[in-house]
């Protein structure tokens, strides 16, 4: 077959002399006697000269006379001429720098075109284009006796190396449509289960062997080595490819030296480099099923598939991921494994790599500065102060920390956090070997130069390093950490440069540092002594004794060099004692079970109620546990736990789900149905009583259903997760098992004192209550050092529902947490991309710090941690925190209880679905809004004896105490997101209504009428919904509503009137309020407001008084109302209008002072110029009184003022109903003050008006009118009659007092 010679290509490449490219190195013609010709397209301009040409095939390089490559359009349109003249044909654009060029081949299918693009850079690794040109090489064999060769066979040859497709969705559909054939033609395996994962092992071995095909590191660099042989074998005989090629290659070929082969390996294979590494052992699949047959089918079309796409084979900084590449194949691995099975989701390396910087530089800072490590400590900010700074002795102290570092990722899967550690570690190695060759220090010298005798190339020596001394992970799925290795062993061979094959080391041996096993369960520590006593055998050595030997043995064939059939038998000697300990140590686990009282829980089926029966328990059998695949980590890395303290650096991202029995998910294997979406429950417990009816079925649902009970009680038992049980006041909150929580914990066990962890997980982390006593953890045991939390709205992971929030959290062990730096993007507006994700991580505006004693106090009973923005978030919060939090009990003032009344599920009994006597309507959270009840009709009712018995319990008599429901609450929605318009809906529930889960309500009758009302507007605050939607994400448990800071206004307070009054209009509207509004002074319902232009301004009102109240500037309300994105701008306008309107300013000091001191001979109060509230109805008498006392402060000596919504006594009454008197239409200040104009101009003339000025003001929340006069310059009548002051009133004088009063007055 025609050959490569790679180092020509690569230089013709570099040197960008395509013409010499394809006549000397690939084989075609001259182009002779060609000259340029000139082309014009669109607005470009430039010549086009062949430079090679086969068989009719030419090869153009295009230039423009402006130096620039065309845009994609001009391009296919000069290829769409060029074609009319050469049908087949490959253009090479070219820059005038000869810096880039693209390459434009088209590939033709009748009339259709497909563009196929592929830029190459000066600089740019060479291996990938190594790989397209290699397709393209010819040589004599190929050309018939007349020397020619078929056209057909040069376009093939231009179609294989160009016509290949970007690594899309496409590829990982068509792979796991592949992998899915391939199970099923294999065959001489029983196990289903079994056979899958052979189908992964096989499959996983060709990729690293196509990797290596394509990097010309097989057989002398032949390219198609794989399918050449797959050619030879269907020669030899049908099907014999996988038994007699596959099994010598991949046991022989790449498990052995060359001098281990037999002689028939030799001769079939070739040349192949021995790799070792463990990939290439045998198999436990491959040892217990001898009879293994793969058709040759199953191979012809994996390698089309393979070939039709291109692969990165570099894996520098810069590569291309829209091709395959080390870091890609992650991706594939873990989107054709069941990702439910596995609780994998690929990892973006954004993510990735920003946790290893938050965690593996910061432990290297700690670490330089903490006085361990010889010589004098070393302070600096970041990673890049120290490179900057390298010197001898850094050098030194960054090697040691390197080579002892222990970096560790408990649940694994392919191995994307590895991956991302090694990267980092390299470039770390990479800074230090740099500088070490440019210092002038013997010893650094000389070690690194018996560094580099050990190693052909440096990179691949380092990667080396790396995977064998500082990575580590477990995972429950063995073939998960089948992957990652693979994924390790994939990234170390691309670092080899391509064609170098003598840069290729044997793999290293690391079997038992990527394990697996269930990390959450086994021993954490092992007691030597209980472990000695279970050791009846006198023969059998001690714990420690055996730890040691199997560390040694380790340690042995993690660094082993030699071959093949040596290397099994140390891993099957390691294997054999471990197997021995484990038994031992599986036992002290079942003690454990024991200690703690488990008992297995089997579920049973009653065949006489055809239904699922009461579980049996039984004591917890050693199988049981056996089958849980414990991972006792005191053993399995005893130097790391046991002497080190634990690990350095651990890095995950683990399973995000409750550990209990899904339903739905087990029946969706047995039925398509289930998988529907929108299936509702009636419909999915209709298919899973059929289902059931099968035994096989529900054999295996009861077989399932068993795994969990005695799980779950180790998990909420063991004194490893003895964090998990949270008390929120005084009770216990969020009792479900989340993975997640249990192996923030289990990092926190496994970490060794100032060890750094970098984890993603759910936002309920720093939210939920069920993680309270994790977060007390954080705070007092850990210096919590990041949080940045975003939304999946942008699917940053793949196959998780778009709504899902999560954080990256990172923590060193040790110490207590004062601050830490956070970030939140949850806004669906401006979610993060996956393009964005690195700039909002790194972006250092987008982040601020959270003060752990500022959470404390914001959230005393749960910890919480609000879901601040900015800074201006904390200083809201800070202002806020003035006033008490809702569930604090306060002495002389009013408190709150909450509570629920009739469950959806466990009262679905009491439940009718119609009215009748004696039955009450049950409340539900859709019937109601903010101040607005009955926006729908009720679903069920229930009989009220039934409720009251119900609600009393079985040992409370029912003597017809008055109940919660016979009265007046308040009410909120239990279920409201913080992505809604609104996520805090309360209101006052009428009387005789019972109420749904769907309810948090106040109890026990402790509020007046008025102090539900005022609670009630508070709740409905965009203020207090602004604080409430930084703590939740959908569900309002009520002790997220203990936490708001809230006034605790009585009736003292100026500002507690206002907001009752205005709450009462909004609420009172209907005939079940009349006893509340009769309560609170409105009346009736008929007083209430129905109007809704009406009751916006109201409501408007309400949250500008309470933005006040609360001390708000203008800049932080109208900040809180632009986080509410879906409510509409003309309410948020009306917020901050009716907020400027009551904004305090020094006339209303000054006239509330003024008021204070009560009536005088300069000040007159009057109730109203229109509205008789005594009469309920307008009163002309009104208006004449506001006229006469106008009158009688301009004929007085000094003047004073008239303040209109005052009463007699002083208090403020407000203008709302003078206001409507006037103009009902439109009731406000601008008709009030034309209505007083005209009234005081036609009676006492308009010449006056210059001596009055007319003004309002906000006082209490309310609305007076103040006429301010001065002294008139003549007397002034009203209807013949003279009115005066006369002390703090006024008096109507008679004729001759009048006269009298004139001469003394104006004389």
């Amino acid at each position: 077959m025609p050959t490569l010679n790679i180092q020509e290509t690569r230089d013709l490449l570099q040197k960008f002399d395509f013409r010499q490219l394809f006549t000397e190195s690939l084989g075609w013609s001259h182009a002779r006697g060609q000259k340029p010709v000139v082309w014009q397209k669109n607005d470009k301009q430039g010549q086009r000269v062949m430079i090679a040409q086969l068989a009719g095939v030419a090869v153009f390089e295009v230039t423009t006379d402006d130096g620039s490559i065309p845009n994609t359009t001009t391009c296919r349109a000069l290829a769409n001429d060029i074609s009319q003249l050469h049908y087949e044909n490959l253009l090479i654009f070219v820059d005038a720098a000869r810096t880039q060029s693209l390459w434009l081949y088209v590939k033709r299918e009748g009339r259709k075109a497909y563009p196929r693009e592929h830029w190459y850079f000066k600089g740019q690794p060479g291996d990938l284009f190594l790989s397209k040109l290699s397709a393209m090489v010819v040589d004599l064999s190929e050309f018939d006796n007349d020397g020619n060769i078929e056209v057909t066979k040069v376009a093939r040859k231009l179609k294989d190396a160009l016509d290949v497709e970007r690594v899309t969705k496409r590829f990982y559909g068509e792979f796991y449509e592949e992998h899915l054939r391939f199970v099923e033609l294999i065959e001489g395996i029983a196990n289903r289960r079994d056979q899958e994962w052979y189908a992964s092992i096989v499959l996983n071995r060709l990729m690293f062997i196509y990797f290596l095909q394509e990097k010309f590191f097989i057989n002398r660099g032949e390219k198609r080595y794989l399918q050449r042989n797959l050619e030879d074998s269907r020669k030899r005989g049908a099907n014999r490819y996988y038994a007699e090629f596959l099994k010598a290659l991949f046991f022989e070929g790449f498990a052995k030296p060359e001098s281990e082969r037999s002689d028939t390996a030799r001769a079939l294979l070739g040349e192949i480099k021995y790799l070792n590494g463990g990939l290439f052992l045998e198999h436990r699949i491959e040892n217990e099923n001898p009879n293994i047959r793969i058709p040759d089918e199953a191979f012809e079309t994996l390698f089309d598939l393979f070939d039709r796409y291109s692969w990165n084979l570099n894996d520098t900084p810069g590569g291309d991921d829209n091709e395959i590449s080390p870091d890609v194949l992650g991706y594939i691995f873990e989107k054709y494994i069941n990702q439910k099975a596995f609780g994998a989701y690929y990892t973006r390396p954004e993510i990735t790599e920003y946790l290893c910087e938050q965690t593996i530089y910061r432990l290297i800072l700690s670490r330089l500065a903490d006085g361990t490590l010889p010589g004098p400590e070393r302070r600096f900010e970041t990673m890049g102060d120290v490179l900057l700074n390298l010197d001898a002795d850094l050098c030194r102290k960054l090697l040691l920390v390197l080579r002892e570092m222990s970096v560790l990722d408990p649940a694994c899967g392919s191995g994307a956090f590895l991956v991302a550690a090694m990267k980092t570690l390299i470039n770390l190695y990479a800074a230090v070997f740099g500088k070490i060759r440019v210092l002038n220090d013997t010893n650094l010298r000389n070690e690194l130069k018996k560094f580099e005798r050990e190693h052909a190339n440096i990179s691949y020596g380092i990667k080396k390093t790396i995977i064998t001394d500082n990575l580590f992970g477990v995972d429950v799925m063995e073939e998960a950490t089948e992957i990652a290795k693979l994924r390790l062993f994939l990234a170390l061979v691309a670092s080899a440069e391509s064609g170098k094959v003598e840069q290729l080391e044997p793999l290293p041996n690391i079997d038992f540092n990527i394990l697996a096993g269930n990390s959450l369960i086994g021993l954490m520590r092992v007691n030597d002594d209980e472990f000695n006593r279970r050791q009846n055998n006198l023969f059998i050595k001690p714990y420690r004794q055996l730890l040691d030997e199997k560390n040694r043995l380790i340690d042995n064939y993690r660094h082993a060099t030699a071959y093949g059939e040596d290397l099994r038998k140390m891993r099957d000697d390691i294997a054999k004692l471990k197997a021995e300990a484990t038994a031992t140590l599986n036992e002290l686990l079942h003690e454990e079970f024991k200690r703690l009282k488990i008992q297995f829980e089997q579920a049973t089926w009653d065949d006489k109620k055809n239904a699922e029966g009461k579980p049996q328990k039984r004591p917890v059998k050693l199988a049981d546990l056996e089958a849980l695949h414990p991972f006792h980590w005191g053993y399995e890395f005893d130097e790391i736990i046991n002497k080190r303290g634990g690990f350095d650096v651990i890095l995950t991202n683990p399973p995000w789900e409750i550990f209990k029995p899904q339903a739905k998910e087990f029946f969706a294997e047995h039925s398509d149905l289930v998988t529907k979406n929108k299936m509702n429950i009636k419909e999915f417990e209709k298919e899973q009583a059929k289902l059931l009816k099968q035994k096989d079925v529900r054999e295996a649902w009861l077989e399932y259903q068993s795994r969990f009970p005695h799980v779950s009680l180790y998990y909420r038992n063991a004194t490893q997760y003895k964090n998990q049980i949270s008390v929120v006041n005084g009770k216990k909150a969020g009792t479900d098992i989340n993975l997640y929580k249990l192996f923030v914990e289990q990092c926190f066990n496994l970490l060794r004192k100032d060890g750094r962890c970098g984890i993603i997980v759910p936002t309920g982390i720093y939210s939920d209550l069920g993680t309270k006593q994790l977060r007390e953890v954080l705070f007092s045991e850990c210096t919590v050092s990041s949080l940045m939390a975003f939304s999946n709205e942008k699917f940053i992971f793949e196959g998780v529902d778009h709504r899902f929030k999560f954080c990256l959290l990172t923590l060193a062990k040790g110490g207590g947490t004062d601050s830490f730096t956070a970030a939140f993007r949850f806004d669906p507006r401006v979610a993060i991309k996956p393009s964005e994700l690195a700039g909002f991580l790194h972006n250092k505006s987008e982040h601020f710090t959270i003060s752990v004693p500022l959470v404390r106090r914001l959230s005393p009973d749960s910890l919480s941690v609000m879901e601040f923005k900015n800074e201006m978030d904390v200083s809201i919060a800070e202002k806020m925190l003035r006033f008490p939090l809702l569930g604090e009990k306060i002495e002389g003032k009013w408190n709150l209880v909450l509570t629920r009344e009739f469950d959806m599920t466990n009262d679905s009994h009491l439940f009718k679905t119609s009215p009748g006597k004696g039955r009450l309507p049950l409340y539900e959270g859709k019937m109601m809004n903010q101040f607005a009840h009955l926006l729908a009709e009720p679903r069920y009712w229930i009989e009220e004896k039934e409720g009251r018995r119900n609600l009393l319990g079985k040992n409370e008599k029912d003597d017809e105490q008055k109940l919660d429901y016979q009265d007046y609450r308040m009410g909120f929605r239990r279920i409201g997101r913080n992505t809604d318009n609104r996520t805090l809906i309360s209101t006052v529930l009428p009387k005789n209504f019972f109420a749904s889960e769907s309810f948090n309500f106040s109890s026990g009758r402790r509020l007046t009428y008025p102090e539900l009302l005022l609670l009630t507007s508070l709740l409905n605050s965009t203020v207090l919904d602004y604080s409430l939607r930084q703590r939740v994400s959908a569900n309002l448990n009520m002790f997220y509503v203990y936490q708001l800071p809230v006034p605790r206004l009585t009736e003292q307070d100026k500002e507690f009137a206002p907001i009752v009054e205005r709450a009462a209009k909004l609420i009172c509207t209907t005939p079940e309020f009349d006893d509340l509004a009769k309560e609170v002074g409105l009346g009736s319902h008929l007083d209430g407001v129905t109007d809704e232009a009406e009751r916006a301004r109201l409501r408007a009102e309400l949250d500008g008084m309470i933005a006040h109240l609360y001390g708000l500037t203008e800049e932080e309300f109208g900040y809180i109302l632009t986080t509410f994105p879906l409510v509409s701008q003309a309410v948020k306008d009306a917020a901050l209008q009716a907020y400027r309107a009551f904004a305090p300013n020094p006339d209303d000091r000054m006239l509330a002072e003024l008021i204070a001191a009560g009536e005088s001979a300069r000040l007159e109060f009057k109730a109203a110029a229109r509205w008789n509230a005594f009469k309920q109805a307008k009163d002309d008498a009104m208006k004449d009184n506001i006229v006469y006392g106008v009158a009688a402060f301009l004929n007085s000596r000094e003047g004073g003022a008239l303040v209109i919504g005052i009463g007699n006594d002083g208090t403020v009454s407000g203008l709302e109903d003078d206001f409507r008197a006037v103009n009902p239409q439109k009731p406000g200040r601008d008709s009030y003050e034309l209505f007083l104009r005209n009234l005081l101009s036609d009676a006492l003339g308009g010449e006056h008006s210059h001596w009055y000025e007319i003004s309002f003001h906000q006082l209490n929340g309310r609305e007076v009118c103040r006429i301010a006069v001065n002294p008139a310059p003549k007397p002034v009548y009203v209807k013949g009659e003279m009115y005066i002051r006369n002390g703090n009133q006024k008096r109507k004088l008679t004729a001759q007092e009048a006269v009298a009063y004139e001469k003394q007055r104006w004389s």
